[in-house]
């Protein structure tokens, strides 16, 4: 039940404006500007949502909304803030640093895709309820007044949030259809607040699944690591199975049996808070190279798929178990060679999701203790190999540094004498 008074769709009371106190106060200096010029200013989406839920930090990044046109933005703050970015600017986002504080602030605007196209169409206005309106959800189609301290909530999102219901401004099969993207965002709306989408949303979400081929890849990507990214994402994992949506994105977790899907669900929230972590424990299933190309597919960065590829594969390798006899030291420089800067985390990841290191943990320690874990490569480079064996640059001359690499892998560390005696004894008996 909602305390306070009701004019159109603007609360007051101070219930509210005690919610916002703190970003009022952060506010302020733009709040001035724009109240000066004869505009309106508004804090919007999430920082809004989140002021009304008990133990929701705010983050540094506050979205506002406000009727002045980019341009106008952009002369407003020029001047007063201590960083102003204009890469969004055609879309109506001028970008400003105060302080510590982000701000985005965004025209009025409405967007939406067209047949097959992977851009939106975006229109400003000069009308709040219309910005509203084609917001994704009505917990986030709040706006709050930071010059006079009204609410404006026209879809009752503040309801919507205290009864925990997942619900679209709009008809569900219009806001998806405006934004495919909106379903995989219900999805992490689903499992990081514990909304219950209202009868209709996920039949409309079902039959529009398809939709989400018009979104570019890299939005696709960016909000799968957002829901990973909370604090258990198996609900909404199970709401993309639902829908039809996780055979779009990751098509090899969604053809496991039941039993393999639901084990990798139940993974991901055991592993870090990594959002590349919790992808790698999910496609641990598929192996390295198989999860490595669909890391590929969502193009993710090069670093970030070599990540992902390697965290699986040391798991898996460690799933797989210890050699017979456990571990040997050999065995446990190669994975260390292999694995890089991984070594650590990937363990670390193995022990979360329950894999039985067989004493693989306590032999890392032990080597690395003796300095047996550093310095991995041939004790000789390339031109000392050249000096032992009277070669001139060529293949050869790398053949023989796999060769010693080899060696310190098998025998540990040497010296560059023993190095020296074994290269040239192998190189003339190869």
């Amino acid at each position: 039940m909602l305390i306070g008074s009701w004019s159109g769709t603007a609360w007051t009371d101070d219930a509210v404006n005690g919610d916002f106190d703190d970003l009022r106060a952060v506010v302020a200096p733009l709040a001035e500007l724009f109240r000066e010029a004869g505009h309106c200013l508004y804090l919007v989406g999430g920082v809004v949502r989140n002021a009304h839920l008990a133990g929701e930090e705010t983050t540094p990044d506050i979205d506002l909304t406000t009727d002045a046109p980019p341009d106008r933005i952009r002369d407003l703050v020029t001047g007063s803030a201590d960083a102003v970015w204009l890469q969004g600017e055609r879309f109506g986002t001028v970008g400003v640093r105060i302080g510590r504080h982000t701000f985005e602030i965004t025209t009025h605007r409405s967007e939406a895709y067209f047949d097959d196209s992977r851009k939106p169409v975006v229109t400003f206005t000069k009308d709040l309820g219309e910005d509203l309106a084609r917001r994704d959800f009505t917990v986030n189609a709040m706006a709050f007044d930071v010059v006079n301290g009204t609410l404006h909530d026209p879809f009752n999102g503040r309801v919507d949030l205290q009864a925990r219901i997942l619900r679209t401004p709009r008809t569900p099969e219009e806001s998806f259809s405006d934004d495919p993207l909106r379903m995989l965002r219900a999805a992490r709306f689903v499992a990081g607040y514990r909304l219950d989408p209202v009868p209709g949303l996920v039949e409309a979400a079902r039959q529009l699944a398809d939709r989400v081929a018009v979104v570019s890849t890299e939005r696709v990507r960016e909000e799968l690591l957002r829901l990973l990214a909370v604090d258990d994402p198996r609900a909404g994992l199970d709401f993309l199975v639902e829908i039809g949506l996780l055979e779009r994105i990751l098509p090899e977790v969604a053809t496991l049996d039941e039993l393999s899907r639901q084990a990798a669900f139940n993974r991901v929230p055991i592993a870090s808070g990594d959002p590349l972590d919790r992808l790698a424990v999910l496609l641990l299933d598929l192996g390295p190279v198989e999860a490595g190309g669909r890391v590929r597919a969502l193009r993710f960065s090069r670093r970030e798929t070599a990540i992902v590829k390697g965290l699986v594969e040391i798991v898996d390798r460690v799933y797989s178990g210890p050699p017979e006899g456990g571990w040997s030291d050999e065995e446990v420089r190669r994975m260390a060679f292999n694995a890089g800067e991984l070594l650590d985390r990937a363990l670390d990841l193995a022990v979360a999701v329950g894999a039985d290191t067989g004493g693989l943990i306590t032999a890392v320690g032990e080597l690395r203790g003796v300095g047996e874990l550093e310095d991995l490569g041939p004790a000789l480079d390339g031109g000392q190999v050249m000096a032992v064996l009277d070669l001139v640059d060529g293949p050869e001359v790398g053949e023989a540094l796999a060769w010693l690499t080899d060696l310190r892998l098998r025998e540990g560390r040497l010296s560059v004498e023993e190095a020296e005696t074994l290269l040239t004894d192998w190189w003339g008996s190869r």
